[in-house]
């Protein structure tokens, strides 16, 4: 498939190279220097503009911004201008939902089909050709880009309509983020007390934490209380938390929940009962 890509950055590069090595012909683009003479030396065809990329079949980018992503595919000597009818694009940034969605029904205009498709992962990922990639847009559109997809990632999945990639994405990195900062609390929490780093980090590891959606993400989607550990023993456990531990934020925001969760008459149900109160809070 002759492919363009623009964006031969950190995640662009590796993107670029596991596509040529799949036997795909591609045309690269990027307006920095340093990332198009890097993309050269590996042998990359890179374009002196997008003018180039007319003539592909599939348009795959990966730029930092909303605005980066509307300066290559809207306006006059935008993509979808350039572009011929039947041409597929899976843009891979994070950028709005709303902009994605304008930038589709701009391309959808002209012919030209528009995918969000955002990966979860970062340059290391992209290297080792293991990255998740969400897609929301036309399975027609789907169809045509999942071979290239399927180059960098070892999971490619079509969520739904236009936008719903980066629905999912939106909430996969507020996840990331907030275990991140959990297990930073935790680190912390470690360092003030007189137990080994090491130790703990391996033990965490082997306990219960890094298999929490395998435990607990059907139980809380399903609503299914059925008692494994109650919500009663862990606000016993956060009290005693509370009084030996030097405070953190989030635990505290969780402990909080948790302290609802049961104030409502769920202590003797599952832990994941707290959704409970995470749903209520959120339609307030």
């Amino acid at each position: 498939m002759r492919v363009g890509f623009v964006g031969l950055g950190r995640m662009g590069f590796p993107m670029v190279s596991h596509i040529m090595a799949a036997g795909h012909d591609v045309v690269g683009f990027d307006l920095s220097d340093v990332a198009r003479t890097r993309a050269k030396e590996a042998g990359i065809d890179v374009a002196s503009g997008l003018h180039e990329l007319a003539d592909v079949e599939l348009v795959c980018s990966s730029l930092p911004a909303t605005e980066h992503v509307e300066a290559v595919f809207l306006g006059d000597d935008g993509l979808a201008s350039l572009l011929g009818p039947g041409t597929v694009c899976a843009d891979m940034s994070t950028i709005s939902i709303a902009g994605s969605r304008a930038i589709a029904d701009e391309c959808e205009e002209r012919g030209v089909s528009f995918l969000d498709a955002p990966v979860s992962g970062t340059s290391i990922h992209a290297e080792a050709a293991t990255l998740v990639v969400m897609v929301g847009g036309a399975d027609s559109a789907f169809d045509v880009a999942r071979p290239v997809l399927d180059c960098f990632a070892t999971e490619v999945a079509h969520v739904g309509g236009n936008g719903t990639g980066l629905e999912l994405k939106l909430i996969t990195n507020r996840l990331l983020t907030t275990h991140l900062v959990a297990i930073a609390e935790a680190i912390v929490s470690i360092e003030k007390t007189s137990l080994s780093m090491d130790q703990c980090i391996d033990l965490l590891r082997a306990g219960a934490v890094p298999r929490l959606l395998d435990y607990k993400a059907g139980p809380l989607a399903t609503r299914d209380f059925t008692p494994m550990f109650t919500v009663d023993l862990m606000r016993k456990d956060l009290r005693l938390a509370a009084d030996e531990l030097a405070p953190v934020a989030l635990a505290t925001a969780a402990h909080e929940i948790v302290e609802a969760t049961s104030d409502l008459g769920l202590g003797d149900e599952d832990l994941a009962a707290l959704i409970t109160i995470v749903e209520q809070r959120s339609q307030s």
